[in-house]
């Protein structure tokens, strides 16, 4: 039996004795070009779909096993329902890994990297009493 899985790699980007990415030579696979307004703003929707998807990925176990923590009239009823959460959960799990793993993302990630490294002194930890709206998709 082949295990189908695919392992994501979800170390730091960047290492923490080098400036450059892991595995990066002189010439980088992603451009550093000026990103224009419209690209930041796409760029920080990303981050906070990827945010709020990771959010709510901690409640995940509690959905899986909720049906069983219910009484039902028949064990296939039950087997239905657990199916179904463990179907859902996975369907969230699978966005999240695909979100993560895009293209997109690993630009996003490779020029917040390359910027924090460059401009350390500018990055402080967020707060999320300072965004109140934080978990809002559409704000």
């Amino acid at each position: 039996m082949t295990d189908n899985r695919q392992e994501i790699d979800l170390r730091p980007i960047m290492s923490s004795d080098s400036p450059r990415p892991h595995g990066q030579t002189q010439k980088s696979e992603f451009s550093q070009e000026a990103w224009d307004e419209e690209r930041l703003d796409k760029a920080l929707k990303t981050l906070k779909e990827m945010h709020i998807q990771l959010r709510n990925l901690r409640t995940t176990i509690p959905r899986i096993i909720a049906p069983l923590t219910t009484q039902y009239p028949t064990p296939q009823i039950l087997y239905y329902e657990f199916k179904k959460s463990i179907k859902a959960a996975n369907k969230e799990i699978q966005g999240f890994r695909q979100l993560m793993t895009a293209e997109e993302s690993k630009q996003i990630f490779f020029r917040a990297t390359t910027n924090q490294v460059e401009n350390s002194e500018c990055f402080r930890p967020w707060a999320v009493s300072e965004h109140p709206d934080w978990l809002n998709s559409d704000s």
